[in-house]
């Protein structure tokens, strides 16, 4: 059995009780209404089952709350901002999907971190979707305002938060985890007032691999190059959290400073020994350290 042609099989069948599928090309399904619905979420969720009926449940699951959530934004006054603001939220989407997939002129973004796009969305009762320009303009709401309530919208979640000690070349290092697999990415972006306790007076280096899992080491005057030991200790782990999840973001490392991040430059060598450049701000306040 091929199991990725029998699912996307599947898919259509079940798109096609609401959508004509025009088109299946690189795991995306194009529709007359002018929508693009990806599989690699579908993938995910399947990657342990292999019997058709097993698999046809979890198709028909998965877009049946696709759909009732797409009847549930329909029948939302999309122009009361009132009513919406409960439910918006935000996710991240790296530069190569937010340019293939999703309609620049028709989302509201911004940019946090280097190459990744943060997108408006509605966190709604069975998906996310992303907020329409149109019904953005009819709240007559500046972008930092909406995107402030998005944020504290995800920082009242309850995600699962994880400290532990590693030893990397010699050097015991604290990594803070936070994992909740719709919204732990968008979730650190806020880390100074959701997770104060998990950035030093320096800041904190942060990896955010996937949607569903950051990790986190926080830079204090005692333990100030700690950062350079988790960047190479745990470089090869961000790039399987990246990979092997349907919703990668990025496997870049960040420096979180004062609520703005900044990409760190990280480069393996030939004889596999990895290279930590500190951006030149982080390598001033280090320098008066000495």
């Amino acid at each position: 059995m091929d199991k990725y042609k029998l699912i996307v099989d599947l898919a259509v069948l079940e798109i096609s009780k609401h959508e004509k599928v025009l088109s299946v090309e690189n795991g995306i399904f194009k529709t007359d209404k002018n929508t693009n619905y990806g599989i690699d979420n579908l993938i995910y969720k399947s990657k342990d089952i292999n019997e058709k009926a097993a698999l046809n449940s979890i198709i028909k699951e998965h877009f049946n709350a696709l759909f009732d959530s797409r009847n549930f934004s329909d029948n939302l006054d999309l122009k009361n901002f009132e009513k919406i603001r409960q439910y918006l939220s935000l996710r991240l989407y790296p530069k190569s999907y937010f340019e293939e997939y999703l309609n620049k002129k028709n989302c509201i973004y911004k940019i946090d971190l280097e190459d990744v796009y943060t997108v408006l969305m509605l966190d709604l009762p069975t998906a996310f979707t992303n907020v329409q320009r149109e019904a953005f303009e009819s709240w007559k709401k500046n972008e930092l305002e909406v995107f402030s309530i998005a944020q504290e919208n995800i920082n009242k979640q309850n995600v699962e938060k994880v400290t532990q000690t590693v030893e990397f070349g010699g050097t015991n290092v604290q990594i803070n985890f936070i994992g909740d697999e719709t919204y732990a990415a968008s979730y650190g972006l806020d880390l100074i007032h959701n997770s104060p306790d998990f950035v030093g007076n320096l800041g904190a280096v942060v990896a955010f691999p996937n949607k569903g899992i950051i990790n986190v080491c926080k830079i204090t005057n005692d333990h100030p190059l700690d950062f350079v030991k988790f960047i190479q200790g745990t470089k090869s782990l961000v790039k399987k959290f990246h990979d092997d999840h349907p919703y990668p973001v990025s496997t870049d490392f960040f420096w979180y400073y004062k609520g703005k991040f900044k990409k760190i430059n990280v480069f393996e060598n030939s004889d596999g020994k990895i290279d930590v450049t500190a951006p030149n701000e982080l390598s001033d306040l280090l320098v008066k350290l000495k």
